[in-house]
Parts: C-alpha cells; sequence; structure tokens
C-alpha cells in the first residue's frame, strides 16, 4: 500500500479511498479541492499500484490504514469517504476506528455495493473482473481506454450513462495496470461477500450513503437501512455509479465540505 497526500498537514485530515481498480491519485479531481481546506490522504490499496503487493481481505487493508495513521501521527480524521470498493474498505476502516478509539467526524460512503452473495455469483463475478483487468494489462493506453468503454460490466454500471466515466478511464488507460489472481480473488470477497459490522448508533449518526437512484450498487440499500437505521441515506438523480463525483468534482467537493 502506498500513499499520496495533498494541502497542509496541520489541518483535519480527510482521507479518501479509492474504488476498484484505481488508483489514489484518481480522487484527485476532487481531493485538490478539498485540499484548501483539509490535509488530503489518498491511499493506493494493495494490489492496485506498481508496489508488487496483492489485495489483501478487507481486514488487512484495514491494519495498513490503521498503521498509516499512527505512524504518521494523525489521531482523528475529519473525513473518511470511499468510493464503490472503497466504501466497502471505509466501512470496515469505520469499525476499526471506532475499536481503537480514534476520533472521527463524517464518514461519506458512494456508491458502495454492499452486497453478500452466494459462491455461484461470485465465480461468476471473478470472470467478469479478470476480463476488465486484462483490458488494461498493456502498454496501449488508447486500446485500453476503447476497450474498457465497450465493456459490458461498464456499460452495465452506467447503464445509458457510461459516458460520465470517460475522464476516469481516461486516466486509468495512461499507464499499465496488473492485478493478479489474488487481488481479483479479493476484489471479488470485498464487493460481494460484504460483511456489515455492528456499529453504535452514535457512529451509525455520522454515515452517509450516497448512491445514484438508477444504479445497481443501490440495491444493497435496504439491506443497509436495515442494520444502520440511523444512518443519513441520500440519492442523486442523473448520474451513474459515483457519476456525480466524476463528473463535477468541484461541486462534489463542496458536498463533501458541506
Amino acid at each position: 500500500m502506498t500513499f499520496a497526500t495533498l494541502g497542509d498537514r496541520s489541518r483535519p485530515a480527510a482521507l479518501l479511498i479509492h474504488g476498484m481498480m484505481c488508483i489514489g491519485k484518481d480522487c484527485e479531481p476532487f481531493g485538490q479541492y478539498l485540499a484548501e481546506d483539509y490535509f488530503v490522504i489518498m491511499p493506493t490499496l494493495d494490489g492496485h499500484g506498481g508496489d508488487g503487493t496483492d489485495l489483501l481481505p478487507v481486514e488487512g487493508e484495514v491494519e495498513k490504514l490503521l498503521r498509516y495513521l499512527r505512524e504518521n501521527e494523525i489521531g482523528s480524521l475529519a473525513l473518511v469517504q470511499g468510493s464503490s470498493m472503497g466504501a466497502e474498505v471505509a466501512l470496515a476502516l469505520v469499525k476499526g476506528l471506532t475499536e481503537r478509539g480514534i476520533p472521527f467526524q463524517r464518514v461519506f460512503l458512494d456508491g458502495g455495493p454492499f452486497f453478500r452473495f452466494p459462491p455461484l455469483f461470485r465465480r461468476f463475478m471473478y470472470r467478469k473482473f479478470r476480463s476488465l483487468a486484462a483490458i488494461f494489462d498493456t502498454d496501449d493506453h488508447e486500446a485500453a481506454y476503447n476497450g474498457m468503454m465497450r465493456h459490458p460490466l461498464l456499460r452495465f454500471l452506467g447503464r445509458d450513462k457510461a459516458e460520465q466515466f470517460e475522464p476516469m478511464i481516461r486516466s486509468m488507460a495512461q499507464e499499465r495496470r496488473h492485478y493478479s489472481e489474488q487481488t481479483l480473488r479479493n476484489l471479488v470477497k470485498i464487493c460481494y461477500q460484504c460483511e456489515l459490522p455492528a456499529l453504535p448508533e452514535e457512529v451509525q449518526r455520522r454515515m452517509v450513503f450516497f448512491f445514484s437512484d438508477e444504479e445497481p450498487a443501490r440495491k444493497s440499500r435496504g439491506r443497509l437501512l436495515r442494520t444502520y437505521p440511523a444512518a443519513d441515506f441520500r440519492d442523486i438523480h442523473g448520474y451513474a455509479h459515483c457519476g456525480y463525483q466524476i463528473s463535477h468534482p468541484r461541486e462534489y467537493a463542496a458536498m463533501l465540505m458541506k
């Protein structure tokens, strides 16, 4: 796991956790605006950068995030934000912060697929993720971009709004990205074998679950409502999966700060 930062370290800390097959710098489009008021921390999860690691089960990734906070003497967080798969890592991190008594103010979980599906479905999604990974394992940036924009999974996530992903996919395609078999298996586990930790009501009240009203991940909302009835649930209309942060990064950052 590696870390990039933006802003003045003396300011309150905001931790941004990227989505599947992204890296920390993919949070920069909105993170740069947060950096006007916050010290922004953008980890690249294991298995996603060029550091030779494999993605760990979510508990292992959380332990590395907590270790970074401890080693860098960051005693509290103003914001924990996670996108897509990163939202599930962020939720597990909330459990770790709570258990260790590390203060945090708000948690914003954008488009997390908080599902727990049976093994047959997880095997199916593993094959889909493997085909996605193969697209980015090339030095031909244009081929990677075009292949991803045509991929059935992206068309499914975006429905009739897949063009909203264009800036993010263009950024992702600019460098070769390799994902190991272990990383892909843990991607599937994090996304589709998601445990919802028990959290006190006081912690729930600081959590925001944010979805586009058209995205497939929103179907996990009922499960979340039953587990976290005191949390804040917000929908936005007219966007694909995590499309608001991609299409309007400045406005998205303003919403987070508000």
